[in-house]
Parts: structure tokens; sequence; C-alpha cells
């Protein structure tokens, strides 16, 4: 028993108090006038007042405790706990009952939160996209690991700022100010401080919370400075492709409008024109059938016709199918292939394609007499072939772009060589295509060096 419960002390000694009132009736109705038998009654008492303790400690207070002991393990978060009150049917035994139901309801709902929570937490940890919650006041609620990645200033230990001492960035500012003022989304083009080059897609909301009735911002940064890129590259390449054909249409369209104006009258002019339309015609076929080729090869779902590939007779294949081109002026093309050459996997088609289109590019660039070689060589996890030449070089600034459609170090003199400026892209797309890479070194005036690994 609790000898330091209030109640059950309250309690045993209302039920003693009521006993020696009934005693003290009982006494004066029956018994001999003026004789009071006060160790009787004293005994008669302390009896009931023991008995009163004992059955209200039982009945009451033990059952009271026990839920009291079970409602502090759920302050305590733990809602597995049950109050133990066995087959009792009074209401002691349906507070029981519905305290243990609530802390079933509540645990469910607990877990059902927590695992929302770590659902939450995992969806925001594994975005790319960086997501900032602000409350009404400004102050930041919550960031994910990605907003470390777009602004390198903002930390975990940032939470519970004011976003002004976080972000020191006037766009991204008067956008979150303008959604706190206006209870509104916005969404904005940004290229926050700190990240030089980089565009992101912010869009802001406004967060109504039912249960307390605040509000919140939520900004989420979307990175589009790829999608930027390719809009950029789309925009060039169709600017591109206008220009590289207008120019031979321009042509065509001269030269027949000349035939028609008489020149058919002169036989050996009109042979001229012929060759000129047939040389332009051609320079426009070679265009579309290269624009279709790069369409293929960066398609999905291109089809490479893979098979085992004897590396050194598809060299010699291109070689031989460039000679005449080489030996027009006057150079020399050698091509070794040293031993130990692994088997390889591949579209020979295509690895010709790429030959074609190196050789090629070393001859055009490289003056009369020069030497180009050609080597193949074995690496690990795969093989390497190099084309070099002693042309004239590539300059430092236009290394990195030599690989983009279109573009050409020495534009006027690749359209005189009949060039498409396509060649070394779709080399490029040839080779990533078979999971290998292709790289440049060239100095001007020296050469350059062209090389491309194909894996086993």
């Amino acid at each position: 028993m609790n000898w330091k419960s209030p109640l059950q002390w309250k309690v045993s000694l209302f039920f003693t108090l009521l006993m020696a009132i009934a005693l003290w009736a009982v006494w004066q109705g029956k018994g001999p006038q003026g004789e009071f038998p006060g160790a009787l009654f004293l005994i008669v008492l302390l009896a009931f007042l023991a008995a009163a303790w004992i059955g209200v400690g039982r009945i009451l207070i033990q059952p009271l405790e026990e839920m009291v002991g079970v409602v502090r393990k759920f302050a305590e978060g733990l809602f597995n706990w049950r109050a133990r009150l066995g087959t009792r049917r009074d209401e002691l035994g349906r507070l029981g009952r519905e305290i243990n139901r609530m802390a079933q309801v509540v645990g469910e709902k607990i877990d059902q939160l927590a695992k929302n929570l770590a659902e939450t937490e995992a969806l925001l940890g594994g975005m790319e996209e960086g997501v900032l919650i602000l409350d009404l006041n400004g102050r930041i609620k919550k960031m994910n690991g990605a907003m470390g990645t777009i602004l390198a200033h903002a930390f975990p230990s940032n939470v519970g700022k004011h976003y002004l001492e976080v972000f020191r960035d006037p766009e991204l500012n008067d956008l979150i100010q303008a959604t706190l003022r206006d209870k509104k989304g916005h969404r904005r083009s940004l290229s926050p401080l700190g990240q030089p080059g980089k565009t992101f897609q912010v869009q802001s909301s406004s967060v109504q919370y039912p249960e307390n009735g605040g509000q919140g911002v939520i900004v989420v940064f979307h990175d589009v400075t790829d999608l930027k890129h390719l809009e950029r590259v789309r925009q060039d390449f169709v600017a591109n492709v206008s220009h590289e054909l207008r120019t031979p249409l321009t042509a065509i369209k001269g030269y027949v409008e000349a035939l028609r104006d008489g020149g058919l009258q002169d036989p050996v002019q009109a042979d001229q024109f012929f060759q000129v339309i047939q040389r332009h015609s051609e320079r426009m076929d070679k265009i579309v059938s290269d624009l279709l080729l790069l369409s293929e090869m960066e398609s999905p779902d291109r089809g490479l016709q893979k098979e085992s590939l004897n590396l050194p007779e598809v060299i010699q294949t291109a070689v031989e199918a460039v000679g005449s081109m080489a030996e027009g002026k006057r150079q020399k093309i050698q091509f070794q292939a040293a031993e130990g050459l692994i088997p390889i996997r591949a579209d020979s088609q295509k690895i010709h394609q790429v030959m074609i289109n190196l050789l090629h590019n070393a001859i055009s660039y490289t003056p009369e007499e020069g030497v180009i070689k050609v080597e193949a060589a074995p690496v690990p996890d795969g093989v390497e072939v190099s084309v070099t030449d002693n042309g004239i070089g590539i300059s430092p600034g236009d290394l990195a772009r030599i690989f983009e459609r279109f573009y050409r170090v020495d534009k006027g003199r690749s359209r005189e060589l009949g060039g498409t400026g396509l060649g070394l892209s779709i080399v490029k797309h040839i080779v990533e295509a078979h999971g290998g890479y292709v790289r440049v070194e060239s100095k001007p005036g020296k050469g350059s060096r062209f090389t491309f690994f194909l894996p086993r």
C-alpha cells in the first residue's frame, strides 16, 4: 500500500467517520443511558479504518496508480505500454480500456507520422533540386543537402536564422520578399552569387499549416544550366544548318539562272556551270548524310552492328580509301599496328567512318609532302588508335570546341576543302556510342594528334 497517498487517506477517513457516526447512533438508541464503551468503540473504529484503507487501496488507488504510470510512459513516447486491469467491468476498468485504446491509436498515428517524416527526409535528401522552407517571419525552418551545393554558404546550422543573414543575394531575396508579401508563388530564372555560369529555375510557393494557422514559404531551386546550354546548341545548330545549306543552294540557284539566261548556248561555259552545280549538290548531299548519321548516333535506340573486329584490317581499308586524296598532295600515310592487339567487338562500318573522317581531316590540314602516321596499340581494357599529322595545328582556344557540330578552326579554308564541319563531331559520337572516348593534342605549326579508345 502507498502510505503517502492523500486520496487513500481521505477516502478511508471519510468511511471511518461515517462508521463512527453510525455506531454512535446505534449506541444512543440501544445502550444503557449514560454508559459509553470507549475501548470497544475505539477497537471497532480502528478495525473499520484498516478495512477501509485496504479496500480503498485495492479497489481504487491501485488501478489509478497503474493508469498514472502508463500515462507517464506515454509522455515519454512509449505508447506500447498498457494498463493491466484484468477483467474489471466497473468505471475504472472502462477508463483503463479507453486509455489503452487511445495509446494504440496515438501510437499508430505517431508511427505513421514518423514513417512519413522519414520518407519526406529521404525524398528531400535524394532530390537534386535545392529546397528551402521559411516561416512567415522569414526564418529558415528546413533545407535539404542540395542547397549546400547550390548556395555554398548554406549550411544545416543556419536553420533558425533569418534568410537575410544567410542569403545575401539580391535576386533571391527579392523573390522571397515578394512571396512573403503577396502570399502566393512566384517563378524566376536566377543565377545566384557564387555560381558563375549556373542558371536555376526558382519556384516559390506560399504554404498554410492547418494545425496552427501559420504560414510559410517553400523555395525550390532547379538547375537548368544544361537545358539552357542545349537550347543554345539547338539554336546554333539550326542557324548553322541554315547557313551551310543556303550557301550551296544560292550557288545552284545562281548558276541555274545563268544557264536559263543563255548559258546553254556556250557548251564550254555550260559544262563549267554544270560542274559547279554538281559540286554544290554533292556538298548538300554530304551535309544531309552527315546530319542523318549524327541523328542516328544520338538516338537512344541507335543500332550498332557489333561484331568481332579485325581492327588493323579496318584501318588499312580506310587508309587505302583516302590514298588518292593523299597522293594528290604528295603526302605519305604510314600505318603501324603494335603486336598484342586484343580482339574487340564493334561496328566495323562505323569505325571505318571514324578512320575516314580522321584521315580526311589530317590530309586536309597537312601541307603538301607532309607525313601522316596511324598507330594502333593495346592499352588496359581496350585499344587506342591515333592519327598524327605535321600540319598547321590547332590553337589552344579552338581545342575545346573542335568536336562541336559545324565548328571550324579555319571556316574559309574548310569550305574550300569540301568539309561539312560535322566530321569530328561524328567521330566523337561514334566512339562514345561504343563506350570509348576521343582526345586531341595539338600545337600551332607543329601538327595534331587525334586518339580514340575502344573498350574490349
